[in-house]
């Protein structure tokens, strides 16, 4: 853990919560965003713990200005995003793709976690059946930012210079 990690991390959070927070269009019981395109690129440059942070905290810190009610679930949602991520990355680990495949499963937790949570607070499964369409549309459309941003940040060399820098603290 050092000074550099930190800071990022933080800052990566920050920027999290505000796509989230102002970045949105509402859908039954919430609204659509791009939070989670953007946490993923994140976790793509930094390792595991702060990607879980990054995600949840960040996220979280939008809900609860926003739509408190969703703060602690959101919490969870978006650390097991991350965690199956980070998973699925090691499960793919010799296909070049990797990222992209380990995007497309992970974000279907979200998925999932809003379409559940929404129908016990709104107290109806068919209320959480509503979100379907907004979050099918939200979970493609961060699907394909994820594969765009990723690819950017990849020709970039992003991940590199998280690695460069855990190189350099090894000597």
């Amino acid at each position: 853990m050092t000074t550099k990690n930190l800071c990022l991390a933080s800052v990566f959070t920050a920027i999290v919560c505000l796509v989230t927070r102002f970045i949105q269009i509402p859908i039954p019981l919430g609204y659509f965003n791009i939070g989670n395109c953007i946490i993923l690129l994140f976790c793509y440059i930094m390792p595991c713990p702060y990607g879980l942070f990054i995600g949840g905290v960040g996220s979280a810190i939008a809900d609860l200005l926003s739509m408190p009610v969703w703060t602690f679930p959101t919490l969870i949602i978006k650390i097991l995003m991350p965690l199956a991520f980070y998973g699925l990355i090691k499960l793919f680990d010799k296909f070049s793709l990797k990222y992209i495949f380990a995007a497309i499963i992970s974000m279907l937790i979200p998925f999932a976690g809003y379409t559940f949570v929404g129908a016990i607070i709104a107290g109806s499964l068919y209320a959480g059946f509503t979100q379907i369409p907004g979050l099918a549309l939200e979970y493609a459309a961060n699907v394909v930012l994820f594969a765009v941003l990723w690819f950017a940040a990849k020709k970039a060399g992003l991940r590199r210079i998280y690695e460069s820098d855990r190189s350099q603290q090894a000597k």
